[in-house]
């Protein structure tokens, strides 16, 4: 069956709109999410200020999701 088809008979069979308990789960995962980041920050800023301010990290790590120049 396809997706369309799937839907449909969740909708009419059991009530359920699919597309809606979706996009609230990826809402509730956002929320987690974020609030993870911030906790991860948090402790960053803990450790940074323990350790003296500078840690040097490798440029695989520093290069992480930056966009390659071509040329």
């Amino acid at each position: 069956m396809d997706r369309e088809r799937l839907k449909y008979l969740m909708r009419e069979v059991l009530g359920v709109d699919v597309d809606g308990v979706v996009g609230r789960i990826m809402a509730d995962l956002s929320i987690k999410q974020a609030k993870r980041t911030a906790e991860y920050t948090k402790e960053w800023k803990r450790y940074m200020k323990k350790e003296g301010g500078l840690v040097v990290m490798p440029r695989n790590v520093t290069e992480v999701g930056r966009k390659r120049r071509r040329g």
